[in-house]
């Protein structure tokens, strides 16, 4: 029986609401110079685009999801960061050490990061019209809610349009331009200026219309990556360059329409990433793969093509739709101009329209970057343009990879996760397993901090409070057992969901420790780290916090399919004598560590880890009643107060919002409020994409993603229920930070826990 809910309502309502669809727009091209913060992205997962150049030059920096150098791609003898032998019998001297000094190392666990790699570019895809000149009237634009980038533009002869969208449907990207006269010749033509000449060809085919590229990461072993772009209608006459392999289209008269469409692969294959197949994670040649797909999109029309588009990407949009008033007429404004105006001394401009289009943009991206047939976004999502990005473009786990889902499950779009869904469970779990054995002589599976496409799960070389993470996967089963919570879709976590927490946890069951330091009988993580602060020791909050949520939702799992019986008692018993990480330091604060270290307590890292369990997770917004238990508040706040607003240490966006989502479950909406607007005053460029320092380069997707949840976290509190309905009733909390300014806003399709879908009119604040 469901324990009862109470809700504190704003308006429901069940009429239709009349949606308008928003757009980013620019009256300048984007200069690849300036490329990650002036062009709009479009994607459908696999494949990735940031058009940019002037009117009649246009271009595509492309980008394919498993385009990766390093790994067996570079090494043959990769072992994803592991040691070539075991080096668990180190365990029990270093727990031995931190339990009589409190503080101690892991330096003996540390493995190598040769040959990590990094997400790379593709190339450019080039389309000229030639003689183009005194270009005026020139405007791009996004269109969020149909995925369409489309430019305008007017020369003395005629007016030209070109759109460009990727299709999940066709899995291609599709280019068109139109003209009101008759057409222009047209060279197509794909490079990389980055790469080693020795290592790519630019080619083309007359018979069948096609531009044609290939590389490889390194020559003999490394990863092999094509693209083809073939035009769709009939033409006068082609011609092809062997020199540059520039494929020449002369229109036929009174043709005033041309089209592309793109395809690229690799031979990645994540299937490949076992011991069976010696993790090589080398697939076939994506030749075939690519030609067929080719051939399969240009069979249709380009009408065809944009409506299989559409209406698979305006389905996702409409899942869920945000509408708040435009009081500064926005809409009408260039976006960058709009984002300019927040450059305020004081945070004190609000803009309601905008604040709304960058949670659209936030869904957009996801649904642009993650899908069933890809791999999950990275720290870039999908779009990088160099060889080797910040922090190699990779999966980092003690926050950033989490945060790309914050905003997904709640707005409809959970059925997207099952690219992050397959991502652990082919390319973690496999050699995840391995180094649970090497490392930690541990059942299960377990990854660190940073991971990239090749199974690299071992603990790094470096500083041990950024490498020594193995909580990585614990964090991202919270979005699994989100996933069953909102969709109770049994049959997926009977399949999918449950495998994964049953792992992670069974892991965690090996590894706990009796505290020797406090001898008070509970069962600690030794050794650990709070992700990138502070010592190696014992008892890290972050870490009880998680293994507490984390043994909960498996418990429940089991029990929900009736599981494990064996595995259900040691869990219970586990959960019975786990730390909680709950501590509160002498100046009222939640400590990071069980152990007080007063030096680190009033420091304005850029992490919120002993605050995990407030949000996003819930030991102790929920479990533990903290909600609702004004000690536990209090010292949140606290917390929070002394951490700082997010500016002092590093200044990155997803510090910002993840604070936002902290004071939205505490119900502030004033301090929800200004760190949301923080964010976009500090760190969102005129493309409304979101740089990690500041609004300087690099760029790093998680702020966008984590703005989403932010929003969310204003408009619900949604908590669930611990084991035996520890923490309480349900509890949902409409509008526990809504701004004044939003008051006239309306809400479609939020999500809460159970599978219901609710409508609120008229926002005011819950609470």
């Amino acid at each position: 029986m469901h324990p009862t809910s109470w809700i504190t309502v704003l308006t429901l309502s069940h009429l239709s609401l009349n949606v308008q669809g928003k757009s980013l727009w620019s009256t300048q091209p984007a200069a690849y110079q300036d490329i990650i913060r002036t062009a709009y992205p479009i994607g459908n997962g696999q494949l990735a685009a940031l058009p940019f150049g002037t009117p009649g030059s246009e271009k595509l920096n492309l980008n394919r999801d498993s385009l990766w150098n390093g790994g067996p791609f570079e090494d043959a003898s990769y072992i994803g960061g592991n040691p070539n032998s075991s080096v668990s019998s180190s365990l029990s001297g270093i727990r031995d050490f931190i339990f009589q000094n409190g503080t101690g190392n892991v330096t003996a666990l540390m493995g190598s990061d040769d040959n990590y790699g990094s997400y790379q570019v593709l190339g450019n895809l080039s389309v000229s019209l030639q003689g183009i000149s005194g270009a005026t009237e020139y405007k791009r634009s996004l269109d969020l809610n149909t995925g369409i980038h489309t430019t305008t533009f007017k020369t003395a002869n005629a007016s030209y349009t070109t759109a460009v969208f990727c299709s999940y449907p066709d899995s291609v990207c599709v280019y068109q331009v139109n003209s009101t006269s008759d057409l222009p010749k047209i060279d197509v033509h794909f490079d990389n200026i980055l790469t080693d000449s020795s290592l790519i060809k630019s080619s083309c085919s007359k018979s069948s219309k096609s531009a044609l590229f290939s590389g490889i990461t390194q020559a003999d072993i490394g990863m092999i990556y094509k693209a083809e772009a073939r035009v769709l209608e009939s033409t006068k006459s082609v011609s092809c360059s062997n020199t540059t392999g520039t494929l020449s289209i002369t229109p036929s008269r009174d043709q005033k329409s041309l089209s592309l469409v793109i395809s690229a692969g690799t031979n990645y294959d994540a299937t490949k990433g076992k011991a069976a197949d010696n993790y090589s994670f080398k697939g076939v040649d994506p030749g075939a793969y690519i030609s067929s797909t080719v051939a399969k999109a240009a069979s249709k029309t380009v009408k065809t093509l944009r409506n299989n588009h559409v209406s698979d990407f305006s389905a996702l949009m409409n899942t869920f739709t945000l509408n708040l008033p435009d009081p500064l007429g926005s809409a009408n404004k260039e976006t960058a101009a709009v984002i300019a105006a927040y450059n305020t001394t004081d945070n004190t401009h609000t803009d309601p329209w905008f604040e709304s289009l960058l949670f659209d943009y936030s869904r957009y991206l996801f649904i642009s970057s993650s899908r069933d047939n890809s791999l999950p976004p990275n720290l870039q999502g999908k779009w990088a343009y160099g060889l080797y990005n910040a922090w190699g473009a990779d999966y980092h786990a003690n926050i950033n990879v989490q945060m790309n889902q914050w905003g997904a499950v709640q707005t409809g779009l959970g059925g997207l996760q099952s690219a992050l869904w397959t991502y652990m469970s082919e390319t973690w779990a496999p050699r995840g397993a391995e180094t649970a054995k090497l490392l930690y002589n541990a059942p299960g599976w377990v990854v660190h901090d940073e991971i990239n496409i090749f199974g690299h799960t071992g603990m790094k070389t470096g500083d041990e409070y950024w490498a020594d993470y193995p909580a990585a996967a614990s964090w991202l089963m919270q979005h699994v057992a989100d996933y069953y919570d909102y969709s109770r879709d049994e049959n997926w976590l009977r399949e999918t969901g449950y495998p994964l927490l049953k792992a992670v946890s069974e892991f965690w069951l090996s590894q706990l420790q009796s505290d020797e330091y406090f001898n008070d009988g509970t069962l600690v993580v030794n050794p650990c780290s709070s992700p990138e602060h502070g010592p190696t020791t014992f008892g890290c909050t972050h870490y009880q916090q998680l293994i507490h949520s984390l043994f909960t939702t498996t418990l429940q799992a089991a029990r929900a399919l009736s599981l494990d019986s064996t595995l259900q008692k040691s869990l219970t018993t586990s959960l019975s004598s786990l730390d909680k990480g709950l501590h509160i330091s002498p100046t009222t604060q939640i400590q990071e560590w069980k152990i007080y270290f007063p030096d680190y307590e009033n420091s304005t890292h850029r992490h919120l880890s002993n605050l995990i369990g407030w949000f996003p997770a819930s030991s102790l917004s929920s479990y533990l009643s903290g909600y609702t238990n004004s000690t536990i508040s209090t010292a949140v706040r606290n917390t929070l107060i002394s951490r700082g607003p997010g500016i002092i240490d590093s200044n990155a966006g997803w510090e910002k919002v993840w604070r936002s989502a902290c004071w939205a479950r505490l119900n502030d909406t004033e301090t929800a409020y200004a760190e949301l607007r923080l964010t976009i005053q500090e760190n969102i460029a005129g493309n409304a994409l979101s740089m990690y320092s500041g609004k300087n380069e690099p760029f790093q997707i998680d702020a966008n993603f984590g703005y989403g949840g932010a929003v969310l976290s204003m408009l619900v509190v949604d908590l669930p229920v611990g084991v035996d309905n520890k923490g309480g009733v349900r509890t949902v909390v409409l509008g526990p930070a809504i701004p004044g300014v939003w008051g006239k806003g309306s809400v479609r399709g939020l999500r809460v826990r159970g599978g219901e879908c609710w409508i609120l009119s008229g926002m005011v604040r819950g609470l």
